[in-house]
């Protein structure tokens, strides 16, 4: 090896070869336009790529469980968000954007293994276009969560240390959910398996790569019925199916009221439906303040939820929080089941005198 080649390589082995290669080319580039001005004194709108997280809804929040009273209906609907809802579970990128002039997204890397659905030979990720007005000027879109109530009364979900309350406001976005007409961006390696995670059902599979697909939505009963026998719901029309280059497609986002979708900011710390039970404590009820709490019977809807029913406490997050939750207390169970062979805790016998639910 002469010695220019051996100093190349060494160069190589420390990094980029400076004066040689400059910045990398984007892998793909989106193009977006807002359609009209949300109007805001001193806005500093910008549109992110979200990538979408694959999420049930835990089964309290599904339209398959009937509330036992009025105050669990109310809690039911401030606690719980779209289940049909696109669910974010990352920014991947922003720009600035002004009203009715297109701007351009681009990305430099490919979606990671973490947020792609599938196995290895099909996998897909779907992302949203969502605009919000920058408040903080970080030139970012930052995730907020639910509010729920940490164990032993106090406290914010464990594990977690993304905010409660968004510092940006959300006017919208392009895939918002799956009951409404949507254009999102795919990413597809390999094959294509249909699955639930946001499906287009009687609409052609996605192209291999970066593509913008558009869809009509479904209705929500049409869904629950399709659920219940093990198919995916059919679109409302299939002639709004369209699939474009991802580079060559524009985009259209239209501004709703602020933080009317301010759901597409909010992401959720588990996808799989499970829930967190609470042990309710005895020294001090946790605080409630600001927060709605109803009594309702634990959902039954097979597997290990099905067992003997007991009635749970619910409590949503504060009025003031941006984004919808539930905390569960239980008398008796574990932390992710209700149900348990061996219960974790049972204070049947020996409910707090705080508890306000029926005792069984």
């Amino acid at each position: 090896m002469s010695s220019r080649t051996a100093l190349l390589v060494a160069l190589a082995a420390c990094g980029k070869l400076q004066g040689i290669a400059g910045d990398a080319s984007p892998l793909a580039t989106m193009q977006v336009v807002v359609m009209g001005d949300p109007g805001v004194p001193g806005e500093n709108l910008h549109v992110a790529l979200v990538w979408g997280m694959q999420w049930l809804p835990e089964p309290l929040c599904t339209p398959l469980v009937t509330p036992d009273n009025g105050s669990a209906m109310t809690a039911i609907e401030l606690g719980c968000r779209d289940p049909f809802g696109f669910v974010p579970m990352r920014v991947e990128a922003n720009v600035a954007v002004v009203p009715g002039v297109p701007a351009t997204l681009s990305l430099i890397d490919l979606p990671s293994s973490d947020v792609l659905v599938g196995d290895i030979t099909a996998r897909v990720v779907f992302g949203s276009f969502v605009l919000y007005d920058d408040r903080n000027d970080t030139g970012n879109l930052e995730l907020a969560r639910a509010n729920r109530i940490g164990g032993g009364g106090g406290g914010s979900d464990a594990g977690s240390d993304l905010p409660v309350t968004l510092d940006d406001v959300i006017y919208g976005g392009s895939f918002v959910t799956m009951t409404a007409p949507d254009q999102r961006l795919a990413y597809r390696e390999g094959g294509f398996a249909p699955s639930a995670y946001y499906p287009r059902s009687g609409c052609a599979d996605p192209p291999p790569a970066f593509s913008i697909l558009g869809a009509s939505g479904f209705d929500g009963s049409a869904a629950i019925a399709a659920t219940l026998a093990g198919t995916l719901p059919p679109e409302t029309d299939p002639s709004m199916c369209s699939e474009g280059p991802a580079a060559s497609t524009v985009v259209p986002i239209t501004p709703v009221a602020a933080n009317a979708d301010v759901e597409l900011g909010c992401t959720e710390n588990t996808a799989d439906a499970s829930v967190r039970y609470r042990e309710p404590s005895f020294a001090a009820p946790p605080d409630f303040t600001n927060r709605t709490v109803a009594c309702q019977t634990t959902p039954t809807l097979g597997g290990s939820d099905a067992g003997p029913q007991q009635s749970e406490m619910i409590v949503t997050g504060r009025s003031d929080d941006s984004c919808k939750g539930l905390t569960h207390y239980i008398l008796k169970g574990c932390r992710t089941d209700p149900n348990c062979e061996s219960p974790e805790w049972d204070h049947t016998l020996d409910p707090p005198s705080w508890w306000p639910c029926p005792v069984e």
